[in-house]
């Protein structure tokens, strides 16, 4: 475990969720379970969320580029190839759903790769959206069973 500390300040949420993470299972943290080509972009602001995502993903096996705004997210999509896209609702600037909306129009490829992140399940607004895309979903705190398996359910209907 001291190679984890020694990249991510200690947090006690984070140290509950890896403590959590190991008891159902997870080999986190630790080198990966298995090598993949599978490359994940995590589109989030939170550098918490950012880190805590790493751990979990690469853990799992996957390639993980990390993007903090939605320029940023547009301009790798545009220049390299994701085989899922973890992205967050609320962003600074443009928001995860007017990155979603720009994917379905130019590409509904890639917004079949798209799975949302958000802490804001309590709006409305957002969930109304969420569910009228059939856009798969994760809330924080994560549920990083739940994550792994709809990357898997992503990945599955690409091949």
């Amino acid at each position: 475990m001291p190679q984890v500390w020694d990249q991510v300040q200690p947090d006690h949420r984070l140290i509950a969720v890896l403590g959590t993470l190991r008891a159902v299972g997870f080999d986190v943290p630790g080198e990966p379970k298995s090598t993949s080509n599978t490359r994940i972009l995590v589109v989030d602001d939170e550098p918490m969320v950012q880190k805590f995502l790493t751990v979990v993903l690469t853990g799992e096996g996957y390639k993980v580029d990390i993007v903090d705004n939605g320029n940023d997210a547009l301009e790798r999509l545009g220049n390299e190839e994701y085989d899922v896209i973890l992205l967050d609702i609320k962003l600074p600037g443009m928001s995860g759903i007017e990155i979603y909306k720009e994917l379905q129009e130019g590409s509904k490829s890639l917004a079949r790769k798209v799975i949302f992140i958000t802490g804001d399940v309590m709006g409305e607004d957002t969930m109304a959206y969420i569910l009228s895309s059939g856009t798969p979903y994760i809330t924080k705190p994560f549920d990083a069973a739940k994550l792994v398996k709809e990357i898997g359910r992503i990945l599955s209907q690409q091949s």
